[in-house]
């Protein structure tokens, strides 16, 4: 279990920074930004406890950034280090990637993945970052992108910062993401009580269908698909296993290795 924030509005950085601390229980092995400087993906992470990463760089944030995601994290896969702190990026800096959940990949898809890609560690959650890289480069848009994405052994919920500014979410099987739209922000974060103890405001915070897509552009929102109000029991153990992925996929998972 891991945190995911995202802020678009003025002191971005900081507030999703906030919202890390807001949600701590979820994780407390790493802790890491993303952001834009000049069109360009910047990041920012440790694999350190988030209360020391905000003692260290708080004060150091540029508060004039209007758009950022953070995590904070509890590992399930690979060790304490850099490599395996999130965000992650793509190999042509075009997006940053924040995840929350475990996915069972194919090693057959892992393998491929490692060879075209530069994978520096050993998380499921980087693996998501270069499949998505491909089915965005397969498809030209990045809300094509991700629906191609649940038809993948992908779980969880992620948030994706794209170089033009805009904030991706999506989430498929039980791990949550909320969001919330006042007169001067937008904010994502795993937990609705993490946007509660930043928020000055009444506006309401929502939850994320399964298999929806939320888009952040400036301060509007738009959600994608319909979505589903709650994953069959099955789903809660066997992630892979959901019933909507479609044979057709080249990335349906014909057969699975339990080996780790």
């Amino acid at each position: 279990m891991c945190g995911i924030a995202g802020v678009y509005g003025v002191n971005a950085l900081r507030l999703s920074l906030m919202i890390t601390l807001a949600q701590i229980n979820r994780g407390t092995r790493g802790t890491g930004l993303a952001w834009i400087n000049h069109n360009r993906i910047k990041v920012l992470k440790e694999p350190i406890h988030p209360v020391k990463f905000f003692k260290k760089h708080y004060d150091r944030l540029e508060w004039k950034v209007k758009v950022a995601v953070a995590h904070n994290r509890q590992p399930s896969r690979g060790g304490v280090t850099y490599q395996n702190t999130h965000p992650f990026t793509d190999c042509k800096g075009r997006f940053a990637l924040v995840h929350n959940g475990s996915c069972m990949f194919d090693n057959n898809i892992v393998s491929k993945i490692k060879r075209e890609h530069m994978v520096l560690g050993e998380t499921d959650s980087e693996i998501i970052t270069h499949l998505l890289e491909d089915l965005y480069e397969e498809h030209g848009d990045m809300v094509s992108a991700i629906e191609a994405l649940f038809d993948t052994d992908f779980s969880g919920a992620i948030l994706v910062l794209t170089r033009d500014g805009k904030i991706y979410g999506a989430r498929d099987g039980v791990m949550p993401l909320h969001y919330c739209k006042t007169n001067t922000h937008v904010l994502l974060a795993s937990e609705a009580s993490a946007i509660e103890a930043i928020l000055d405001t009444n506006a309401k915070i929502e939850a994320l269908k399964i298999q929806q897509i939320i888009e952040v552009d400036g301060g509007r929102i738009e959600i994608h698909g319909e979505g589903i109000e709650e994953a069959p029991a099955r789903y809660y153990y066997y992630p892979y296993a959901y019933a909507s992925r479609r044979a057709s996929s080249p990335y349906y998972p014909w057969y699975y290795d339990w080996e780790d």
